[in-house]
C-alpha cells in the first residue's frame, strides 16, 4: 500500500494526547519528530512511544489520533522501535466506519497483530412510574336512633273528706281565693355527638421481582485470510 509522507506538526512538550475516539490518552513528554513519547497515566501503564504517523491534527496544546484508545493500547507502542516499526503497526488497524482489515505485506520474517473486537449487552436499570393507587375517603350520612329513659313528674289530685283526712285540718285562710301552685320536674333529652376511632385502612407496598428478558444487536469482528502466495515448484530432473 502506498503512503505519503506524514505531515510535519508543530507539538509542544506538554500537550494532550486523545483518541480518535475523544479518550485522553496522557501528555507529550518529548518529540524527536519521528514519534511522540506519551507519559503513562490513567490508560497507559507506562510509557508509549506514538509514531507521528498516527497523528490526525493538533489543536493547539491537543494533539489528535487517527485510532482508538484501544488501538493505541495494543499496537506495540509500549517499546521503542525503528520508524518502520511503526510505520508497519500504523498500517494495521481495524477500522470502525467500514469493518474493514488492513495489513501490510513485508518481506522476510515478522509479526503483524489484528485486534478484533467484539460487543457485549450490559443492562441498567431505573426507576419508573407505572401508575397510582388512589384511596378516597368519602363522609357518608345516616340516621340513627337511641332510646334514652327520661324521668318526668305527673299531678294527682285526690279529694278526701274531712273524716278519712290523716293530719289535723285547721280554719286558717278559710272562705277566700287562693291559689296554690305546684311545681312538676321532668326531663329534657339533648343530643350530642362525639367523634371516635371506628378503625383503618392499611396500604401496603410490596417489591416483587421478576425476569424481564432484554434484547439487542451487538458487533464482533472476524478475519477473513485471502491466501494469494504462489508455489514454487522445484523440478529434481533440471
Amino acid at each position: 500500500m502506498d503512503r505519503t509522507t506524514s505531515q510535519q506538526w508543530t507539538i509542544r512538550d506538554g500537550a494532550e494526547v486523545r483518541s480518535s475516539d475523544d479518550e485522553k490518552l496522557g501528555k507529550v513528554i518529548s518529540n524527536d519528530g519521528s514519534f511522540l513519547i506519551v507519559e503513562k497515566g490513567f490508560f497507559f501503564p507506562t510509557d508509549y512511544y506514538v509514531p507521528t504517523s498516527a497523528v490526525s491534527s493538533v489543536d493547539g496544546d491537543t494533539v489528535y489520533l487517527s485510532v482508538t484508545k484501544d488501538v493505541a493500547l495494543n499496537s506495540g507502542w509500549d517499546q521503542r522501535g525503528t520508524s518502520s516499526d511503526y510505520e508497519t503497526v500504523g498500517t494495521t488497524s481495524v477500522s470502525e466506519s467500514y469493518d474493514t482489515v488492513e495489513s501490510t505485506r513485508a518481506t522476510g520474517t515478522g509479526t503483524t497483530r489484528v485486534p478484533l473486537y467484539e460487543e457485549d449487552l450490559t443492562a441498567t436499570k431505573r426507576p419508573v412510574e407505572r401508575g397510582s393507587v388512589r384511596i378516597e375517603k368519602e363522609l357518608v350520612t345516616e340516621d340513627r336512633n337511641i332510646t334514652v329513659p327520661v324521668t318526668e313528674e305527673r299531678v294527682r289530685v285526690t279529694r278526701v273528706d274531712a273524716a278519712d283526712a290523716t293530719s289535723p285540718m285547721s280554719t286558717e285562710g278559710a272562705f277566700r281565693d287562693e291559689v296554690i301552685e305546684v311545681p312538676v320536674t321532668g326531663e329534657e333529652v339533648y343530643v350530642q355527638k362525639t367523634a371516635r376511632l371506628a378503625g383503618e385502612v392499611v396500604v401496603e407496598k410490596e417489591a416483587v421481582q421478576t425476569d424481564k428478558r432484554v434484547g439487542g444487536t451487538v458487533r464482533r469482528e472476524e478475519v477473513h485470510v485471502d491466501d494469494s502466495t504462489e508455489t514454487v515448484r522445484h523440478d529434481s530432473n533440471s
